[in-house]
């Protein structure tokens, strides 16, 4: 398949380097010092606690205002002015006094504050008079990038020229341009004297596409389909086929789930209780993606599902029990209340804090719960501002009203399901009335049939014995019965006394357990909801402790999270709603498009999930303690497009997928640059993206690729979670091996699955922000050691014996083939004669039909000419007569010493047996054994032979064909003259059907499906001497497993634990 799209008409930009550059994020070294922007922060982190943050001032001293610190307190100013060493702040914190707690402050942050009161403490603007208590919000730290409205900046102006292709290399520092993304990400390469790598080939495009949307590798059909489309937007064709692959919203609901700390257990300690009904959110977050339900739609219904569907819950249509599964989104964290018993109040506390955490980190970019006890040390996020976010959702997380995951189960049954439930407990009951009278008619008749076997004077008191109660029988009574076992009749024997009514009560039986099975079942949802009529009033705590509530605090947003004076305050409660309606106001206000922080966490996570890194590296932090974004106006630009959008995720990921960006080659190569311009040390860590950055398949991509190498894969969609279970070597497997794609694989708590964390997948604790991506020795350990990789190897193996085609690659793989000698070609499988006088086998006729496990006459048994002649790999059958001896044939491949070795048995005591023979084609006869019923030794200890001489193991039925199956397994062993053992063989390991594709062949076949591509003449060679050595190292050691088969096990594994799978460019 040639490489395409060498003729694609593409925009050829040059972008000057002055046109676009971000504003400055941090102070230059030039800037002077001042209180707000550079000492405050310091003074917050470390002293503000004591000294302004709280009720009271420690020593009467408050830093929060330059002015303040100048007064001082009850010791005298903490700071003059000039004077840095002199001033009693700097005194203090140098020797370790202040802050009072461990942390200290760090010395580059004391020499700060000392040249800054050596520059004169200044404040960057006037301070007002007097504060309110606590710790302010400054300006400052409103004018923090993240905090600022989102401003949809416009594309960088380009001066473009269509041009073709290739003409490319005509334009030093010309640069490709597919949509605005690329003019953002262009421009701060131009900046650095840079520009994109070339355009990734075409097959490296379609597996990063594949894996980045479905996770999944590409099918041979789907290559083919790419490679053949030659029309301009062949690549944008074949990205929006894979957008509407229902393997799509699998992958990137794993994204999500990870986020929302998705588990399928509760995580209470040890007993991480199951939690039965979670996988629906699961598929609500798959079905949701595959859907491309607008992601503002998606945030509204998993923080406020439950107030979007009016009381009460009965007869639900599919899209109301949508919105109800949503809401486990904010009970998904670890729920310590699962446990009865012990104090509720801690352990519900922490649920609503981790509960804020998820929402925190996955919505808002923020350590909100760094607020919890104190006002938050780093980001102007005061205490008071975490318990507005937790009034929010306190009415449906009341420690008062708690509610363990038991008491949230929402019943599916509809008023249909239960009319339909009562017709068929009636008619089920029917059914069992008249077969307990049935029964009962039963019993007394084979009761009174066993009473006339005993005394006339006997039966009364038998009868009376038999049918009173159990526990009311007189002692008299209970010998009676006794003493005459036979006269205890119960249900469980009566086929003993009438076989034919036991017959007809098992029938009647399972036609009430097949009414029975007609019932509706039973279906719940858990559900996060309000106590109708209970909207809790929320409390600050001290010091976070929820024994110690102080003031009332109203729901509402974050201060910062709007203009001064214009924080969103949410009504206590809704007069429009059944609810409060508080959760649906606080998601309605994130996702109204105009909330700074949501739209840039959202695409920002959507970016680092295609690139492997983000505009800004810490996800879940966009605060002062994370990283600041590369590309500010980028991202801007792209959350204002998510929202104009629709919020359309697919929209957004066929804006990213089809940029020069995403398009670049992982290689790195740029051409066109002066050899003094090294991008390796001007951005070596693609922070610019110069090149596309090669990524490691996440676990559950890697393991999914591992079933779809062997054929195992199940595809389908939805359902409970496959459970997981300790095996004997203490890992953590799925149960039953069952190949369902690893989305669907139980989340345990205590118990993730251990190939999947070796590779990085998260245990949820509370919630993963970002995914790490190791290499260790342990990962090596695992791909060659754990049972599922040596499985999947195995069974990849035997997919590639079976189904590589007979001409696939024949003309590459010819010159290989030569070096591989079928081993097992030394035997061959027929029927034919002995001749009793000769001592010889008089005639060898080849078995004409294989079944997948066995040669014999044809496709059905007993064949009308062969008869029952079979042999398989353990044995056979012989055939009907002395002209259809089974014949098991060997040929020597070279001259030498033979030693042979077996047991010949016959397992039933039916018909007379089997006679088994081995024929030499020199020295005629070796031995002649009957067996019936029993095993009998078959062992020649030496026989001469010459190249091509065959010897045969002859089977033969002595005259009646009744139960003449077999089991003959035999090692044969050919040594040279001076007794070296030269090869050997054995006849089950070595049983084989007719011949198709070469190992050279199978190996290129291999390849094909690990790497989607073909196999190169040097790879080939490589992997063609890696099993010559495998195979003669089996050989060498007499292993009596099929050599060929073992050593091709071994390179699918080594195909598993290569770069090149393990990784995607």
């Amino acid at each position: 398949m040639p490489p395409r799209f060498a003729s694609l008409s593409i925009l050829c930009v040059a972008i000057p380097i002055t046109g676009f550059c971000a504003a400055p994020l941090f102070a230059t070294e030039a800037a002077p010092l001042t209180f707000e922007r550079d000492v405050r922060p310091i003074l917050k982190t470390y002293c503000l606690d004591c000294h302004g943050g709280g009720e009271k001032l420690s020593g009467n001293l408050d830093l929060r205002l330059a002015r303040f610190a100048l007064k001082g307190g009850d010791g005298g100013p903490a700071i003059v002015a000039h004077d840095g060493a002199g001033s009693l702040l700097v005194e203090r914190i140098k020797s370790g006094e202040m802050p009072p707690t461990e942390k200290k402050v760090p010395a580059e942050k004391i020499a700060l504050i000392e040249r800054w009161i050596a520059a004169g403490a200044a404040a960057a603007r006037s301070e007002p008079e007097q504060l309110s208590p606590g710790i302010d919000i400054t300006p400052d730290e409103r004018a923090y990038w993240f905090y600022q409205p989102i401003k949809p900046h416009e594309p960088p102006h380009l001066a473009s020229t269509v041009i073709n292709s290739a003409q490319r290399a005509l334009e030093p520092g010309a640069a490709l341009v597919r949509t605005p993304v690329d003019a953002f990400v262009l421009a701060r390469l131009r900046e650095k004297g840079l520009h994109f790598a070339r355009e990734a080939e075409p097959l490296t495009l379609i597996r990063r596409v594949a894996f980045d949307l479905t996770g999944l590798p590409p099918s041979p059909a789907e290559i083919e389909e790419f490679f053949q489309d030659t029309a301009a937007d062949a690549y944008e064709k074949m990205v929006d086929r894979y957008l509407q692959s229902p393997h799509y919203g699998e992958r990137w609901a794993r994204h999500w789930l990870d986020v929302a700390g998705y588990a399928d257990s509760e995580g209470n300690g040890n007993e991480d209780t199951l939690r039965p009904y979670t996988y629906k959110f699961r598929d609500y977050v798959i079905r949701s993606f595959n859907a491309d339900k607008p992601f503002d739609q998606f945030v509204i219904e998993q923080l406020a599902g439950d107030e979007l569907v009016p009381q009460p819950w009965s007869n639900l249509p599919p899209e109301q029990i949508e919105k109800l599964i949503a809401t486990g989104f904010v009970r998904m964290g670890v729920d310590g209340t699962a446990t009865g018993g012990g104090d509720l109040a801690p352990a519900a506390n922490q649920v609503v804090a981790d509960a804020l955490k998820i929402v925190g980190s996955s919505l808002l970019g923020l350590t909100v719960g760094c607020a919890q006890c104190h006002d938050h040390k780093y980001d102007p996020i005061p205490q008071a501002d975490y318990f507005r976010l937790r009034a929010v959702f306190e009415p449906a997380l009341d420690p008062a009203h708690w509610r363990r995951p038991g008491q949230r189960l929402v019943s599916l049954y509809t008023d249909a399901d239960r009319a339909k439930a009562t017709a068929v407990d009636a008619e089920a009951q029917a059914l069992q009335t008249e077969f307990n009278a049935k029964q009962s008619k039963f019993m007394t008749a084979a009761l009174e049939k066993e009473l006339e076997k005993h005394p006339a004077d006997l039966r009364d008191k038998l009868r009376e014995a038999y049918n009173a109660p159990a526990d009311k029988r007189t002692d008299e009574q209970k010998k009676l019965l006794a003493d005459r076992p036979s006269v205890n009749i119960s249900t469980g024997v009566l086929y003993q006394y009438n076989q034919a009514a036991a017959d007809e009560l098992k029938k009647d039986q399972e036609k009430i357990n097949s009414k029975r099975a007609e019932k509706p079942v039973e279906d719940f949802v858990s559900v996060t909801n309000e106590i109708a009529g209970s909207v809790p009033v929320t409390h600050l705590f001290h010091r976070g402790d929820h024994r110690d509530p102080r003031q009332a605090v109203g729901p509402g947003d974050m201060t910062i999270a709007a203009p001064e004076g214009q924080r969103l305050n949410i009504p206590e409660k809704d007069p429009n709603v059944a609810t409060s309606g508080r959760r649906l106001a606080f998601a309605r206000h994130l996702m109204s498009g105009r909330h700074p922080l949501v739209g840039r966490v959202l695409v920002n996570r959507v970016w680092l999930n295609h690139f492997g890194r983000a505009f800004v590296e810490t996800p879940g932090d966009f605060g002062m303690l994370g990283t600041r974004p590369t590309h500010p106006e980028l991202l801007d630009w792209l959350a204002d497009e998510f929202a104009r959008q629709n919020w359309s995720l697919k929209r957004l990921h066929r804006l990213i997928m089809t940029s020069a960006v995403y398009r670049q080659s992982s290689v790195g190569q740029v051409s066109n640059l002066p050899e003094s311009v090294d991008p390796r040390r001007i951005d070596s860590d693609n922070s610019l993206y110069w090149h596309f950055p090669l990524r490691r398949l996440e676990a559950e991509a890697l393991r999914d690729r591992m079933l779809v190498a062997s054929g195992r894969l199940d595809r389908t969609p939805f359902g409970p979670a496959i459970a997981v279970e300790d095996d004997f070597a203490g890992q953590v497997v799925i149960k039953d091996d069952k190949p369902r794609r690893s989305v669907y694989l139980q989340v345990r708590r205590t118990k993730p699955v251990s190939f999947l964390t070796t590779f990085d997948a998260p245990v949820m604790t509370v919630n993963c922000e970002r995914r790490t991506s190791s290499t260790g020795a342990v990962q090596s350990l695992m791909l060659m050691n754990n049972e599922q990789v040596l499985k999947e190897s195995g069974v990849f193996a035997q997919r590639v014996r079976t189904q590589t085609p007979t001409n696939y690659l024949a003309d590459l793989a010819a010159p290989f083939t030569a070096k591989f000698p079928r081993h097992n070609a030394a035997w061959q499988f027929g029927y034919g004669t002995y001749d009793e006088a000769a001592k010889k086998v008089g005639r060898f006729d080849p078995l004409p039909h294989f079944t997948g496990s066995a040669w014999q006459g044809g496709a059905a048994l007993p064949d009308p000419g062969l008869g029952w002649v079979i042999l398989h790999a353990a044995g056979g059958h012989a055939g009907n007569d002395q002209q259809h001896a089974a014949i098991r044939r060997w040929t020597a491949p070279r001259a030498g010493v033979v030693a042979i070795a077996g047991k010949l048995k016959h397992g039933s005591e039916n018909g007379d047996g089997v006679r088994g023979r081995i024929v030499a084609g020199r020295a005629g006869l070796l031995g002649e054994w009957p067996a019936k019923a029993r095993e009998v030794d078959t062992a020649v200890p030496c026989v001469e032979v010459e190249a091509g001489e065959t010897i045969d193991f002859v089977t033969d039925c002595l005259g009646d064909v009744t139960s003449d199956s077999f089991e003959w397994a035999v090692d044969v062993k050919l040594a040279d003259a001076a007794g070296a053992l030269v090869d050997n063989w054995h006849s089950s390991a070595d049983f084989h059907g007719p011949y198709g594709a070469s190992l050279p062949q199978q190996v290129a076949f291999a390849w094909t499906i690990a790497y989607e591509r073909p196999i190169t003449i040097d790879e080939l060679d490589i992997a063609c001497r890696f099993l010559a050595e495998q195979i003669a190292h089996l050989r060498s050691a007499g292993d009596k497993a099929d050599p060929e088969m073992t050593a091709l096990t071994s390179l699918c594994q080594q195909l598993f634990s290569s770069n090149e799978f393990l990784h995607v460019d």
